[in-house]
């Protein structure tokens, strides 16, 4: 067991005592004394909270190896005032005979520490990780979210101290406010630190934390002579960052990717923690589990296909490197190996974004159809034969709708392909063969009903584990698969067998299929006219339906409900893509297309749902005296199940088990036999720590069934990714020898600079806290003017990287809840922030227009912003696409009419964030500072502000009063005839009140003028 029990980090000799104890006699007793009471971790964790705790930096870890695990470790280490973080400085103090602080004294003072990075499941799985160890509940870190109240509440939880796990919004919300003192926190844990860039959220926090911490010390601060040799101490004064990833292939993308994370993250060392560290490697082949491979060959059709799918993707290769002959493809770009193993598509539109808006449609289609290959390589895998027919032809009808047909669906291999996923399930033929030339043979249908290969594997697995069994012996076996559908499949599977499981696979497709056939033979009077294979698909849904549910069932479904439930299904699924495609020209352009694919799976995934959620139509009565029925009973032999005694069988998914997940799932099941379905590489390296931590639990060794599919897609995956971090990994070892130390980590201003600027007005945020920029070559006897740097920004906007570069670039942000607009700039711009994606969105649903119209009431110059990715094209719409005339499905068709409604809206074009800085400030030059109480209060009070509003000059007059124009539509007989009238009479609503009764009736007609006066002049109570 691994129980924290020293308080103090004085040498590496020590971390034995620190995070690892192993397994004895002794183990026992220490366990009460230790602050990880129940805590099994390996043993290479006690190494990297050693490094990481002695210096801070980076840390990077393998897939799986536990690093959710490291940060509860920290998080616990840090929570104990007594015998964790403040209980080492106290000592080091004390060795080093220095005064001890005053913060340091009380042993009730909590730190406050801040966990950014981590996702929602994270959090929560953290959380159960420290109640596991036996973590008091005082000392459980607090979890804030978008729903965790007001700045007040949040203020009174810092003031108290602890560990907070807070999303990156809000924390940089509660910096800039003053709601979180930076100058009070101790240190901030980063985790997903592969995620951090200059632009990112975490990167604006850390940057506010390291500076303000460095420019302004308390009076606890420590003499730097004393202190300079001992880091620990160091962090005290100027606060700790520990990040962590487990993403090594994410931070050798890019060029130099790993120095700018560390730039950003303001730490200079990166400690790496491969599968083959010698540590990691020690401890987990100490007690390593019995792993069976299993290699499953496809079956010969799913041979066919698989070919038919890998020459389809050569076709859409050679005929991309044709359309776009003038790049210059690499002969490892475009490789069948890449379609399977990599995101393919994406890879390709990423390299054509910049001349995307000038591709012809059939090239973006071959990119799409590249999107749909890359899919049926796993599909084929996972589905049976009737959910991967149904996929397919989904996508077919589907495509054919589209403007532009996919290229391979009119290729030989894409007929052989559907002929052989038919043959899989069924294939007519001639009922009595004969050798003499028949005009009209009979033919029938023949079921084949093709397995999956694995379902067979699976079922002999669990035979060989009973009968390896002793007698009296219970085996607990936890079956791991890829996602929900998946386990549904397998589950029915053993439950029923694969006969009765495929077999009601197959009365639902032909309950869907037969719905045309059967409309059309009761127009046409019988199934006669019909053609010959759907009558024999006709027919076979009845004798289907008698075999499993006996002749007096009925159908599982009502076809009625079941025809509406999918087409509001689809409907719901077309709308959420189109929103979801609306973005850049490219997504514009494609949303059909990546359209498709989604709504056929989704299709063919739903009507299995429907099937697996049904009530089982067997349990039916049937009389005796039904011969029918007799004949039922006896062919239903075929379906029986043998139960398997002494088997306890768990089917979870790796989604239920994500990331540290698993450890948990495997520490509560404690799992005599593992069958891993599908392939994941994390949830195997939390088999091997959970083997080595619990090798005194077991005596018999953990045995693992490893199933893959040989020569196949799944296979190339698994081993990819294998290859893909191992070669991170080198790569980063070979970066870490020759990566230069960076020294000035702080800012770019050094200490003279710092006491130079003193209490400057030129400050990161309010109060001018911390200089932002100092030049020491304006000469003194010049008059310089202060430069305006106050922006009011919406909270909401922090989701993105304009405000990080805002404050990057000098300029003073005060985050508040903004009504109208994104970004009130001066007392006169207020700027509405578009993305393209979502300006589609915005054009789409009408919310800009609101936005503009109400920007154009409050502000002399509403601006519109639209901002571009700086990686793809500066442009709207392809210069071809644009007609003379105004369309609908034009965008900037829409800008025109959006101009020409509102005149005075400005329109900001932008192609980086960069850019909009310097817009920015050449907007506020000559202008007033924002007043960030007064843009707070514009909108939030609408129709009260403009009816008590008394303040008017002469252009004001000429304007329309808004609020008591809404006011007057809304009374009783004012309408849109008669307003008009209204407001030419009446000057003021008290005007129209103080009218009788005959002058409302001639102003407004008889009936609309009796009601006004009625409503107006009858009693309130």
């Amino acid at each position: 067991k691994t129980p924290i029990q020293n308080n103090h980090m004085a040498s590496k000799s020590d971390e034995l005592q620190i995070l690892h104890v192993k397994p004895g006699k002794d183990t026992e007793d220490q366990e009460d004394n230790s602050l990880l009471r129940h805590a099994k971790l390996p043993y290479y964790l006690a190494e990297v909270f050693q490094d990481l705790y002695q210096e801070d930096g980076l840390v990077v870890c393998g897939r799986g190896l536990g690093l959710l695990h490291l940060i509860a470790s920290f998080c616990r280490f840090y929570a104990d005032v007594k015998e964790g973080h403040f209980a080492c400085i106290r000592e080091e103090l004390e060795q080093n005979q220095i005064q001890i602080p005053k913060s340091l004294v009380s042993e009730e003072k909590l730190p406050l520490i801040f966990v950014i990075g981590l996702k929602d499941h994270e959090r929560s799985c953290l959380i159960s990780i420290l109640e596991r160890w036996g973590t008091p509940t005082h000392m459980l870190p607090i979890e804030l979210t978008n729903e965790s109240g007001q700045g007040k509440d949040r203020l009174a939880l810092y003031k108290r101290g602890g560990i907070f796990l807070i999303t990156s919004r809000i924390l940089i919300v509660d910096l800039l406010t003053h709601i979180a003192d930076p100058k009070s926190i101790d240190g901030i844990l980063v985790a997903h630190a592969e995620n951090v860039s200059e632009q990112s959220t975490e990167a604006f926090i850390l940057r506010i934390f390291k500076t303000q911490k460095s420019w302004d010390r308390g009076s606890d601060s420590l003499d730097s002579s004393t202190t300079n040799n001992n880091a620990l101490i160091q962090s005290l004064q100027n606060g700790f960052i520990k990040a962590f990833s487990d993403t090594p292939d994410l931070l050798i993308s890019g060029f130099a990717k790993v120095d700018k994370v560390l730039k950003c993250l303001f730490v200079r060392k990166i400690y790496l923690y491969p599968r083959f560290h010698e540590s990691v490697s020690q401890e987990l082949e100490r007690n390593p589990p019995v792993v069976e491979e299993l290699h499953q060959t496809l079956s010969p059709k799913m041979h066919e296909i698989q070919a038919s799918i890998a020459a389809a993707v050569k076709t859409c290769i050679r005929e991309i490197k044709r359309a776009t002959s003038l790049i210059e493809w690499a002969d490892a770009d475009l490789t069948l190996e890449n379609c399977v193993t990599t995101n393919f598509d994406l890879s390709i539109s990423r390299q054509l974004e910049h001349d995307w808006h000038r591709l012809k449609p059939s090239t973006k289609q071959l990119i799409s159809d590249l999107r749909q290959l890359r899919m049926l390589f796993h599909y084929l895998l996972q589905y049976d034969c009737i959910s991967f027919w149904r996929l397919i032809n989904n996508i077919k009808s589907l495509g054919a709708s589209n403007r532009t047909p996919s290229l391979w669906l009119l290729t030989p291999a894409a007929d052989r392909l559907f002929k052989i996923a038919k043959e899989r399930i069924y294939t007519v033929v001639q009922a009595n063969p004969s050798r003499k030339k028949n005009s009209n043979p009979i033919q029938r249908l023949q079921l084949n009903l093709e397995e999956n290969p694995k379902w067979r594997l699976l079922h002999q697995v669990l035979s060989e584990i009973r009968e390896k069994l002793q007698d009296g012996s219970e085996a607990r076996i936890l079956v791991m698969v890829k996602d929900e559908r998946t386990l549904q499949t397998v589950k029915s599977y053993l439950v029923d067998g694969k006969d009765k499981t495929m077999m009601k696979r197959w009365i639902q497709y032909l309950n869907n299929v037969n719905e045309r056939s059967r409309a059309m033979a009761k127009a046409s009077g019988g199934s006669s006219y019909l053609p010959e294979e759907n009558r024999l698909l006709l027919e076979e849904e009845g004798r289907v339906r008698n075999l499993l549910y006996g002749p007096a069932s009925k159908d599982i479904l009502n076809r009625g409900e079941a025809k509406k439930i999918v087409s509001e299904w689809k409907r719901k699924k077309r709308r959420i893509n189109e929103e979801q495609s609306r973005g850049n020209a490219q997504l514009e352009d494609n949303k059909e297309r990546r359209a498709i694919l989604d709504e056929a799976i989704k299709d063919a995934e739903h009507h299995e749902d429907m099937l697996l959620k049904s009530k089982p139509a067997e349990e039916q009565t049937i009389t005796e005296n039904d011969t029918d029925a007799l004949s039922f009973n006896e062919e239903a032999n075929r379906y029986s199940v043998t139960e398997m005694d002494n088997l306890r069988v768990i089917i979870q998914t790796y989604t239920s088990a994500e990331g540290e997940a698993a450890y948990l799932l495997l520490h509560d099941i404690q799992p005599s036999h593992i069958v891993l379905y599908d392939a994941d590489p994390a949830f195997i390296r939390s088999i091997e720590i959970h083997a080595a931590c619990n090798e005194s639990h077991h005596p018999d060794k953990l045995r693992v069934y490893f199933m893959l599919f040989e020569s196949s897609a799944e296979e190339k995956n698994y081993l990819k990714a294998l290859e893909r971090e191992q070669n991170a990994f080198e790569k980063l070892i070979q970066h870490k020898k020759t990566m230069a130390t960076p020294m000035n980590m702080i800012g770019p201003w050094n200490t003279q600079e710092m006491q130079c600027a003193g209490n400057s007005a030129v400050s990161s945020y309010s109060h001018g806290s911390l200089p932002l920029s100092l030049d020491t070559r304006t000469g003194r006897g010049k008059n310089v003017t202060a430069e305006k740097r106050d922006i009011a920004v919406d909270v909401r906007e922090f989701r993105s990287a304009l405000p990080s570069i805002l404050h990057q670039g000098g300029m003073r942000l005060a985050p508040a809840t903004l009504t109208v607009g994104d970004y009130v700039i001066s007392n006169v711009h207020c700027v509405e922030r578009k993305s393209i994606s979502d300006l589609f969105g915005s054009f789409g649903s009408g919310r800009l227009y609101n936005q503009a119209e109400t920007m154009r009431k409050h502000y002399k110059v509403p601006c519109l912003l639209i901002e571009f990715d700086p990686s793809k094209a500066f442009c709207l719409q392809n210069s071809n696409d644009i007609g003379p005339d105004i369309r609908n499905d034009s965008i900037c068709s829409k800008m025109t009419l959006l101009v020409i409604h509102i005149p005075e809206l400005r329109l900001l074009w932008s192609r980086s964030p960069y850019e909009t800085l310097k817009i920015f400030k050449t907007l506020k030059v000559h202008h007033e500072e924002v007043d960030v109480d007064k843009a707070i209060a514009i909108g939030s009070n609408e129709s009260l502000d403009s009816l008590i509003d008394t303040s008017h000059n002469g252009e004001d007059e000429l304007d329309i009063n808004e609020a008591a124009r809404d006011m007057l539509l809304r009374l009783p007989g004012v309408n849109m005839h008669n307003a008009r009238t209204v407001m030419k009479t009446c000057n003021s609503l008290a005007e129209l009140a103080a009218m009788s009764r005959d002058e409302m009736k001639s102003l407004m007609g008889p009936l609309s003028g009796q009601k006004l006066f009625t409503f107006l002049n009858q009693k309130t109570y």
